[in-house]
Protein backbone atom coordinates (compact mmCIF):
# COMPACT_ATOMS: atom_id res chain seq x y z
CA UNK A 1 0.00 0.00 0.00
CA UNK A 2 2.68 2.32 0.92
CA UNK A 3 4.32 1.84 -2.80
CA UNK A 4 1.20 2.33 -4.03
CA UNK A 5 1.03 6.16 -2.20
CA UNK A 6 3.95 6.79 -2.96
CA UNK A 7 3.53 6.00 -6.75
CA UNK A 8 0.92 8.62 -6.55
CA UNK A 9 2.52 11.04 -5.48
CA UNK A 10 5.50 11.05 -8.00
CA UNK A 11 2.79 10.60 -11.10
CA UNK A 12 0.82 13.35 -10.03
CA UNK A 13 3.69 15.58 -9.05
CA UNK A 14 3.37 15.97 -5.34
CA UNK A 15 5.42 19.20 -5.29
CA UNK A 16 2.62 20.96 -7.52
CA UNK A 17 -0.03 20.38 -4.56
CA UNK A 18 2.19 21.48 -2.32
CA UNK A 19 3.03 25.09 -4.13
CA UNK A 20 -0.67 25.45 -4.63
CA UNK A 21 -1.44 24.55 -0.72
CA UNK A 22 1.42 27.05 0.37
CA UNK A 23 -0.17 29.72 -1.83
CA UNK A 24 -3.43 29.31 -0.24
CA UNK A 25 -2.41 29.16 3.31
CA UNK A 26 -0.05 32.05 2.56
CA UNK A 27 -3.44 34.18 1.22
CA UNK A 28 -5.54 33.20 3.97
CA UNK A 29 -2.97 33.77 6.23
CA UNK A 30 -2.94 37.61 4.87
CA UNK A 31 -6.85 37.90 5.18
CA UNK A 32 -6.46 36.79 9.21
CA UNK A 33 -3.65 39.33 9.42
CA UNK A 34 -6.87 42.02 8.24
CA UNK A 35 -9.58 40.12 10.66
CA UNK A 36 -6.89 40.61 13.41
CA UNK A 37 -5.97 44.36 13.47
CA UNK A 38 -9.83 44.68 14.68
CA UNK A 39 -9.39 44.40 18.71
CA UNK A 40 -12.63 42.75 19.05
CA UNK A 41 -11.78 39.50 17.26
CA UNK A 42 -9.76 38.65 20.43
CA UNK A 43 -12.80 38.31 22.45
CA UNK A 44 -13.63 34.94 23.74
CA UNK A 45 -16.68 33.57 23.15
CA UNK A 46 -18.26 31.85 25.34
CA UNK A 47 -19.68 29.23 23.19
CA UNK A 48 -16.51 27.91 21.75
CA UNK A 49 -14.26 29.01 25.29
CA UNK A 50 -11.98 30.49 21.95
CA UNK A 51 -11.23 33.61 20.42
CA UNK A 52 -12.87 34.93 17.58
CA UNK A 53 -9.80 35.19 15.47
CA UNK A 54 -8.47 31.36 16.81
CA UNK A 55 -12.17 30.17 15.15
CA UNK A 56 -11.82 32.21 12.36
CA UNK A 57 -8.80 30.62 11.27
CA UNK A 58 -9.51 27.01 11.56
CA UNK A 59 -12.97 28.26 9.49
CA UNK A 60 -10.83 29.55 6.91
CA UNK A 61 -8.28 27.12 6.90
CA UNK A 62 -10.93 23.72 7.01
CA UNK A 63 -13.46 25.41 4.59
CA UNK A 64 -10.13 25.94 1.92
CA UNK A 65 -8.63 22.60 2.31
CA UNK A 66 -11.82 20.65 2.47
CA UNK A 67 -12.36 22.17 -1.38
CA UNK A 68 -8.51 20.93 -1.85
CA UNK A 69 -9.29 17.38 -0.70
CA UNK A 70 -11.93 17.51 -3.41
CA UNK A 71 -10.30 19.03 -5.75
CA UNK A 72 -7.56 16.23 -5.66
CA UNK A 73 -9.50 13.28 -5.53
CA UNK A 74 -11.20 14.90 -8.76
CA UNK A 75 -7.56 14.99 -10.57
CA UNK A 76 -6.19 11.40 -8.65
CA UNK A 77 -9.49 9.53 -9.27
CA UNK A 78 -11.82 10.73 -11.29
CA UNK A 79 -9.84 12.44 -14.25
CA UNK A 80 -8.37 9.24 -14.45
CA UNK A 81 -11.40 7.74 -15.31
CA UNK A 82 -12.31 10.67 -18.12
CA UNK A 83 -8.65 9.94 -19.90
CA UNK A 84 -8.85 5.84 -19.29
CA UNK A 85 -5.85 6.08 -17.70
CA UNK A 86 -7.51 4.36 -15.03
CA UNK A 87 -6.90 1.10 -17.67
CA UNK A 88 -3.74 1.08 -17.63
CA UNK A 89 -3.73 0.76 -13.54
CA UNK A 90 -6.16 -1.50 -13.76
CA UNK A 91 -4.05 -3.78 -15.66
CA UNK A 92 -1.74 -4.50 -12.67
CA UNK A 93 -1.58 -7.82 -11.11
CA UNK A 94 -3.34 -5.45 -7.87
CA UNK A 95 -6.27 -5.88 -6.90
CA UNK A 96 -8.52 -2.88 -8.48
CA UNK A 97 -9.90 -2.10 -4.96
CA UNK A 98 -6.21 -1.79 -3.31
CA UNK A 99 -5.14 0.61 -6.25
CA UNK A 100 -8.59 2.37 -5.35
CA UNK A 101 -8.12 3.30 -1.60
CA UNK A 102 -4.38 3.87 -2.10
CA UNK A 103 -5.21 6.78 -4.43
CA UNK A 104 -7.88 8.02 -1.54
CA UNK A 105 -5.26 7.46 1.34
CA UNK A 106 -2.91 9.24 -0.80
CA UNK A 107 -5.40 12.35 -1.10
CA UNK A 108 -6.26 12.02 2.58
CA UNK A 109 -2.78 11.94 4.22
CA UNK A 110 -1.15 15.00 2.03
CA UNK A 111 -4.42 17.28 3.03
CA UNK A 112 -4.22 15.99 6.70
CA UNK A 113 -0.77 16.88 6.96
CA UNK A 114 -0.91 20.14 4.80
CA UNK A 115 -4.02 21.99 6.76
CA UNK A 116 -2.57 21.10 10.17
CA UNK A 117 0.57 22.96 9.59
CA UNK A 118 -0.91 25.80 8.07
CA UNK A 119 -3.04 25.92 10.93
CA UNK A 120 -0.01 25.59 13.49
CA UNK A 121 1.66 28.04 10.64
CA UNK A 122 -1.15 30.57 10.80
CA UNK A 123 -1.04 30.08 15.21
CA UNK A 124 3.06 30.74 15.57
CA UNK A 125 2.79 34.01 13.02
CA UNK A 126 -0.39 35.54 14.15
CA UNK A 127 0.64 36.30 17.97
CA UNK A 128 4.05 38.03 15.83
CA UNK A 129 2.11 40.93 14.30
CA UNK A 130 2.11 42.40 17.61
CA UNK A 131 -1.86 42.56 17.46
CA UNK A 132 -3.68 42.04 21.07
CA UNK A 133 -6.70 40.40 19.04
CA UNK A 134 -4.10 37.17 18.88
CA UNK A 135 -2.67 37.14 22.15
CA UNK A 136 -5.11 34.05 23.15
CA UNK A 137 -3.61 32.12 20.15
CA UNK A 138 -1.18 29.81 21.96
CA UNK A 139 0.28 27.13 19.60
CA UNK A 140 1.97 25.01 22.57
CA UNK A 141 -1.59 24.46 24.63
CA UNK A 142 -2.43 21.05 24.60
CA UNK A 143 -6.28 22.51 24.17
CA UNK A 144 -5.02 24.13 20.66
CA UNK A 145 -3.30 21.17 19.07
CA UNK A 146 -5.45 18.49 20.24
CA UNK A 147 -8.72 19.90 18.78
CA UNK A 148 -7.32 20.99 15.58
CA UNK A 149 -5.37 17.79 14.97
CA UNK A 150 -9.34 16.44 15.58
CA UNK A 151 -10.78 18.99 13.47
CA UNK A 152 -8.40 18.24 10.04
CA UNK A 153 -9.01 14.73 10.60
CA UNK A 154 -12.44 15.40 10.28
CA UNK A 155 -12.12 17.83 7.22
CA UNK A 156 -9.89 15.56 5.12
CA UNK A 157 -12.82 12.61 6.04
CA UNK A 158 -15.50 15.42 4.90
CA UNK A 159 -14.02 16.01 1.27
CA UNK A 160 -13.82 12.34 0.55
CA UNK A 161 -18.23 12.86 0.10
CA UNK A 162 -17.63 14.24 -3.02
CA UNK A 163 -15.79 10.83 -4.37
CA UNK A 164 -19.06 9.05 -4.64
CA UNK A 165 -20.47 11.42 -6.81
CA UNK A 166 -17.01 12.43 -9.22
CA UNK A 167 -17.26 8.50 -9.29
CA UNK A 168 -21.55 8.27 -10.33
CA UNK A 169 -20.98 11.09 -12.95
CA UNK A 170 -17.20 10.20 -14.07
CA UNK A 171 -16.65 14.19 -14.42
CA UNK A 172 -13.58 15.52 -12.01
CA UNK A 173 -15.41 19.35 -13.31
CA UNK A 174 -19.11 17.56 -11.65
CA UNK A 175 -16.60 16.55 -8.45
CA UNK A 176 -14.74 19.74 -8.05
CA UNK A 177 -18.09 22.19 -7.94
CA UNK A 178 -19.65 19.81 -5.80
CA UNK A 179 -16.27 19.57 -3.41
CA UNK A 180 -17.35 23.28 -3.33
CA UNK A 181 -20.81 23.35 -2.43
CA UNK A 182 -20.50 20.69 -0.26
CA UNK A 183 -17.89 22.70 1.74
CA UNK A 184 -20.38 25.79 1.90
CA UNK A 185 -23.37 23.75 3.15
CA UNK A 186 -21.30 21.46 5.62
CA UNK A 187 -18.46 23.28 6.94
CA UNK A 188 -20.85 26.41 6.84
CA UNK A 189 -23.21 24.65 9.53
CA UNK A 190 -20.25 23.34 11.54
CA UNK A 191 -17.29 25.99 11.41
CA UNK A 192 -18.88 28.93 10.10
CA UNK A 193 -21.42 28.99 12.92
CA UNK A 194 -18.51 28.29 15.52
CA UNK A 195 -19.94 25.15 17.11
CA UNK A 196 -17.44 23.32 18.84
CA UNK A 197 -17.19 18.94 18.87
CA UNK A 198 -18.26 19.16 22.49
CA UNK A 199 -21.88 20.51 21.29
CA UNK A 200 -24.27 18.29 20.56
CA UNK A 201 -25.08 19.89 17.25
CA UNK A 202 -21.21 20.14 16.35
CA UNK A 203 -20.68 16.23 16.82
CA UNK A 204 -23.72 15.67 15.16
CA UNK A 205 -21.94 17.77 12.23
CA UNK A 206 -18.95 15.94 12.45
CA UNK A 207 -20.63 12.52 12.80
CA UNK A 208 -22.20 13.42 8.93
CA UNK A 209 -19.03 14.37 7.84
CA UNK A 210 -17.40 10.91 9.01
CA UNK A 211 -20.02 8.49 8.26
CA UNK A 212 -21.08 10.30 4.71
CA UNK A 213 -17.16 9.95 3.67
CA UNK A 214 -16.94 6.05 4.87
CA UNK A 215 -19.94 5.61 3.10
CA UNK A 216 -18.84 7.09 -0.09
CA UNK A 217 -15.56 5.38 -0.46
CA UNK A 218 -17.19 2.23 0.66
CA UNK A 219 -19.46 2.58 -2.42
CA UNK A 220 -16.97 4.08 -4.48
CA UNK A 221 -15.02 0.70 -4.63
CA UNK A 222 -17.67 -1.70 -4.12
CA UNK A 223 -17.86 -3.87 -7.01
CA UNK A 224 -15.23 -2.42 -8.67
CA UNK A 225 -13.29 -5.35 -9.11
CA UNK A 226 -16.08 -6.32 -11.68
CA UNK A 227 -17.02 -3.31 -13.56
CA UNK A 228 -16.24 -2.78 -16.93
CA UNK A 229 -14.12 0.36 -17.20
CA UNK A 230 -13.03 0.13 -21.27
Amino acid sequence: MLKLIKLEWQKHSLWKYIRNAMITTIVLLGMLMLIASDPSTGEITAMTRKSTIQTLTDMFMNMAYFAFTGTMLASFVVSEYENKLINLMYSYPIKRRKILVAKVISVCVFNFIALWLSKLFAYTVLPLTGFGSVATLHVNSFSVLGDSLLNTAITVCGGCIVLLIGMRKKSSKTTIISAFVLMLVILGITQGNVLPYTSISGISGYAIQIIGAFVAVFLSVRGIETEDVV
